[in-house]
C-alpha cells in the first residue's frame, strides 16, 4: 500500500501533466489503431478492383428472344459458374424498369417509342466475377454476340490512388507511434526526477532493488492504464460509427470489414505495456540519478 502511494506521487504533484499525457497517449493509440484498420480494410478492396471485372456482351439485333437463354447459357459455360458472382440478362423491358427508379422522365420518353424501343435499347448480358484474360475473347466468339467489353482496365487510376493511400497510412501510423513514444519518454524524464528521493528513501529503509523500482514501474503503468482505457472507450464507442461513414462514401468500400470490437481489449493491453515500458525507464533513470547524487533521504527525515 505504501509503494502504491509513492507510485501515485506524480499524480499528486503534477496531476494535469499526468492526465493530459495519458489522454494524449490514448488518443494517439486510438488513431494508430484506426489507421491500421484502414490499412487492413483496403486490402480486399484492392484485390477486388485488381481481379474482379464486369463483362458486358451485346447481342445482335437479329437474335430472337427465344435464343437469348441459349446465348446466356453459352456465356455462363464459357466463363465457368464458379467464377461468376453476378449474372444478368437485360432486355429493353428490364432496362426500362431499372431506369425508372433513378430517371423516371427518361424512362417514360423511351417507352413512348413503342415497338421501336427495342431498336434503340440494345440487349446485353452483364457478368460480374473473377475471370481470366482470355475470357473476353471467348465470349466474342459465341454466336449471337455482336460485341463485348470488359472493365478490367477501368479501375487502374483508382488502384494507384488506393495504393498511395495505403502508403500514406503506413507513414501516418509510424508518425503516430513515434509521437506516442516521444510523449511518454518526456513524461518519464519528468517523473524520474520525482522518484529520485523515493528510491533513496526506500534504500535507507533497506529495501531491495525490486522494491525500489516498484513505484516508478507502477507510476508508468498508471499512465498506460488510463491511456489504454481512453483508447478502449474510443474504439468501443466510435470505431464502428466512423467506419460506417467511410464505407458509405462509395460502393467500392462495401468490402471493408467493420472494426472488430476485440481490438479494444488489445488497445488497453498495448497501453498498459507502453506504460510499463515508460515506468521501467522512470525506475532505471531515477535509480541511476539517486546513485550519482548520493543519499537523498535527508529530504524525508
Amino acid at each position: 500500500m505504501y509503494l502504491l502511494r509513492l507510485a501515485l506521487r506524480p499524480w499528486r504533484r503534477a496531476p494535469w501533466n499526468q492526465f493530459l499525457s495519458a489522454l494524449a497517449s490514448g488518443i494517439l493509440l486510438l488513431l494508430a489503431a484506426f489507421m491500421a484498420w484502414l490499412q487492413v480494410g483496403l486490402e480486399p478492396v484492392l484485390i477486388r478492383l485488381n481481379s474482379e471485372q464486369v463483362i458486358t456482351a451485346y447481342l445482335e439485333a437479329s437474335v430472337e428472344k427465344a435464343e437469348e437463354s441459349r446465348i446466356a447459357d453459352s456465356i455462363r459455360t464459357s466463363l465457368g459458374a464458379e467464377a461468376i458472382r453476378q449474372f444478368e440478362v437485360v432486355d429493353s423491358e428490364r432496362f426500362i424498369r431499372n431506369l425508372k427508379s433513378k430517371h423516371p422522365v427518361l424512362a417514360d420518353d423511351l417507352e413512348g417509342f413503342g415497338s421501336e424501343m427495342s431498336l434503340i435499347i440494345p440487349r446485353y448480358v452483364s457478368v460480374t466475377g473473377y475471370f481470366s484474360d482470355s475470357a473476353l475473347d471467348a465470349i466474342r466468339t459465341i454466336k449471337g454476340v455482336e460485341s463485348a467489353e470488359s472493365s478490367r482496365d477501368r479501375y487502374r487510376p483508382i488502384l494507384g490512388a488506393f495504393g498511395a493511400l495505403k502508403g500514406v497510412s503506413v507513414l501516418f501510423i509510424g508518425g503516430l507511434i513515434l509521437a506516442l513514444l516521444t510523449g511518454l519518454l518526456q513524461l518519464a524524464r519528468m517523473n524520474s526526477q520525482m522518484h529520485e528521493d523515493v528510491i533513496s528513501f526506500l534504500r535507507l529503509w533497506g529495501s531491495g532493488r525490486g522494491a525500489a523500482r516498484a513505484p516508478g514501474l507502477l507510476a508508468g503503468m498508471s499512465i498506460g492504464f488510463v491511456g489504454g482505457w481512453v483508447a478502449f472507450s474510443g474504439w468501443i464507442l466510435g470505431s464502428r460509427w466512423l467506419a460506417s461513414h467511410i464505407r458509405a462514401l462509395s460502393p467500392l468500400f462495401s468490402d471493408m470489414a467493420l472494426p472488430r470490437l476485440e481490438w479494444a481489449a488489445l488497445l488497453w493491453i498495448a497501453g498498459i505495456l507502453l506504460g510499463l515500458l515508460s515506468g521501467l525507464f522512470v525506475a532505471r533513470t531515477a535509480e541511476r540519478r539517486s546513485i550519482q547524487i548520493g543519499s537523498g533521504g535527508n529530504a524525508w527525515v
